[in-house]
C-alpha cells in the first residue's frame, strides 16, 4: 500500500470529529505534562510503548517534527527506564503508569492544533506517513505559505 492510501485509510477510520481526551502525566523528573497545554501550538502523536528504535528515530527526525510543529508524546511504564533517556525539542516522554492514556488513545494518535484526533493507528506509524497527513492538512498548508516553509 503506497504512502497516499495509508494516510487515506488510517484518517477514513480515525473518527475525524473527534476531541482529544484531556490529561495530566508526570515525566521522569516528576514535572506534570498537561495535553491543553500544547493545544494551539503543537500538533501531538502520542505513541502508547514505542521501541527505543523508533525513539530513535523521532530524534533523527527532530527539524522535520519542529517545522511542522509536531510533538511525538511517548507514553512509558512509571518503571521504564527510557524515561531517563534524551528528549528532544520534539519528543516528550511520560509516565502512563496505570495506561489510562494509552486506553483512550490507543497504540498511537495523531491530534490537530484543534484538539480534535485526526488518525489513529494500529502500531506507532512511520514518520513519514505522519508527516504527509500534517503536510495535507488545511492549516499546515498555509503554515507554509505564511513561513515559506
Amino acid at each position: 500500500m503506497d504512502i497516499l492510501k495509508a494516510v487515506a485509510l488510517s484518517v477514513a477510520v480515525s473518527g475525524v470529529a473527534a476531541t482529544a481526551p484531556a490529561f495530566v502525566l508526570q515525566d521522569a523528573a516528576g514535572q506534570f505534562w498537561a495535553l491543553k497545554d500544547h493545544l494551539g501550538r503543537e500538533r501531538l502523536l502520542i505513541v502508547s510503548q514505542p521501541s527505543a528504535a523508533y525513539l530513535a528515530e523521532v530524534r533523527r527526525q527532530n527539524v522535520a517534527l519542529q517545522v511542522r510543529d509536531l510533538r511525538v508524546v511517548a507514553l512509558l511504564h512509571s518503571g521504564d527506564a527510557r524515561l531517563n533517556g534524551p528528549q528532544t525539542l520534539t519528543l516528550t516522554l511520560l509516565a502512563d503508569s496505570a495506561g489510562t492514556v494509552a486506553q483512550q488513545y490507543g497504540p498511537a494518535a495523531l491530534i490537530g492544533k484543534d484538539g480534535g484526533v485526526k488518525a489513529r493507528y494500529a502500531a506507532p506509524p512511520a514518520l513519514n506517513i505522519v508527516l504527509g497527513l500534517v503536510d495535507g492538512m488545511p492549516m499546515r498548508q498555509q503554515e507554509r505559505r505564511e513561513r515559506g516553509k
